[in-house]
């Protein structure tokens, strides 16, 4: 199992072909669904306007 973080309360960040999918050929990312933009947002116990905004600030 590779995993970035399991059993955390912080908010992750992670692009799948750096973690979870790192192994996978292109192939099996296409079908997977996964393309080298793909970002997974995991959400944490932060306060929620506290994660709003350090989201704007990174898509902004």
């Amino acid at each position: 199992l590779l995993a970035a973080s399991l059993g955390g309360v912080e908010s992750l960040v992670i692009l799948p072909i750096y973690s979870s999918h790192y192994n996978m050929t292109n192939e099996e990312l296409r079908r997977a669904g996964v393309s080298p933009g793909t970002v997974r947002v995991s959400i944490g116990l932060e306060d929620k306007e506290d994660l709003i905004e350090d989201l704007k600030q990174a898509l902004g």
